[in-house]
């Protein structure tokens, strides 16, 4: 049985920290590398050469303009590997693949994914071959799998029981658990790609409001998001806002989902009209501000986060128009900071599917001490 003082579990741990700090940082020297993670120069002298040999890390030249040796930069090699996402929706697997710097190589056409284990296993794979094509050779480093449900177990796949939810992972685990496998839903993963790529880089807490068809969100704390007893944290779209207002499904009255839902704004266009800026009534936008706007202010006060980011897979355009007609939020902990109290992503509505590739970046590179009392697995392509 393996224990705190294990070699192989520290040794893999120190790793993640090196990494963890590269990701965060961009590049840094061996000399900063030992300040941030608290290791010994030696120690990340040996980490850093591991990590060259493997090829996840690289020496990009030496710093100029400074007196006595110039140090060296390293940083995470974007070709070291590539990491694949895959997003189930409405009865279809969309796929990304990009390599560690966020630069996307392949994104195949989404494929039907429904059926039988053996249908589905057919989808998986001509997505794999693809994806595999046009890396050109890149080692898979691992593969995220989002979905659009609650959360109900350590599966975070489909809402339901914890057998219907192996059941769903049984294709994704037969094809792609040679390499680190995660799953999550949309809202955390749309807020892992606002950490990796988005509004907040360099941020470890901050609140996600994912605005769709429903309304989610995502807590995150320390860069990691918080799941919850249940795995059913951050479900913002069932925040009471007006007791008077009208029934949600969930059952309660006044649910933010009831404000602010795409659902609900696609049954008051005209007939036949699609969402367009022209068809947004302005009762609508009215509501929703004004719900949105209570909403922050609850959220600031609970959790006071460094920053709260709207995005999802409404409309770049919706989620402005929002922002703007809500104004100022009613004052809170957070009332007297100078930056805006909430952010529109730049991500677009792939939100959850770039979300999804970093899902695998994050496993990679963020330290767990948990990992320090597990037994040793066999070391895997990247180790």
């Amino acid at each position: 049985m393996a224990n705190g003082n294990s070699a192989t579990l520290t040794r893999r741990y120190n790793r993640t920290v090196v990494l963890d700090a590269l990701r965060r940082h961009g590049s840094l020297s061996r000399i900063e590398l030992a300040r941030l993670s608290g290791l010994t120069p030696q120690g990340i002298r040996n980490i850093i050469e591991d990590l060259i040999d493997t090829g996840l890390v690289r020496e990009t030249g030496r710093r100029r303009g400074q007196r006595g040796q110039p140090q060296i930069d390293i940083e995470i090699s974007p070709g070291a590997g590539y990491c694949l996402g895959l997003h189930v929706a409405a009865g279809a697997c969309h796929a990304i693949a990009t390599d560690l710097a966020g630069n996307v190589l392949a994104r195949p056409e989404a494929r039907a994914f429904g059926g039988d284990h053996g249908q589905q296993l057919d989808a998986l794979g001509a997505i794999a071959r693809e994806v595999a094509s046009a890396a050109d050779g890149l080692s898979r480093l691992g593969t995220g799998v989002v979905v659009s449900r609650p959360l109900a177990s350590r599966w975070s796949a489909t809402g339901g029981s914890a057998e219907a939810q192996a059941d769903f992972a049984k294709p994704f685990e037969a094809l792609f658990a040679s390499t680190p496998l995660v799953f999550e839903n949309d809202a955390n993963a749309a807020a892992m790609a606002e950490y990796t790529h988005g509004r907040a880089k360099g941020r470890g807490d901050f609140l996600y409001l994912f605005l769709g068809e429903g309304v989610g969100g995502a807590i995150v704390q320390g860069g990691v998001p918080v799941h919850g007893g249940r795995g059913n944290a951050g479900e913002f779209g069932h925040m009471l806002i007006d007791p008077k207002g009208p029934k949600c499904h969930c059952g309660n009255r006044g649910c933010l989902h009831g404000s602010l839902a795409l659902d609900g704004l696609r049954r008051l266009l005209p007939a036949g009209a699609a969402l367009a800026p022209e068809t947004v009534p302005q009762s609508w936008l009215d509501g929703a501000a004004s719900a949105l706007s209570r909403a922050l202010v609850s959220l600031e006060n609970i959790f006071d986060p460094q920053a709260i980011v709207l995005g999802g897979t409404a409309p770049a355009w919706l989620l402005h128009r929002l922002v703007e007609k809500m104004g100022d939020p009613g004052p809170s902990v957070r009332s007297d900071m100078a930056e805006a109290r909430v952010e529109v992503s730049g991500l677009g509505q792939s939100c959850a599917l770039i979300g999804a590739a970093a899902l695998p970046l994050l496993a990679l590179t963020s330290p767990d001490p948990a990992t320090l009392m597990k037994e040793p697995l066999v070391e895997q392509a990247a180790d």
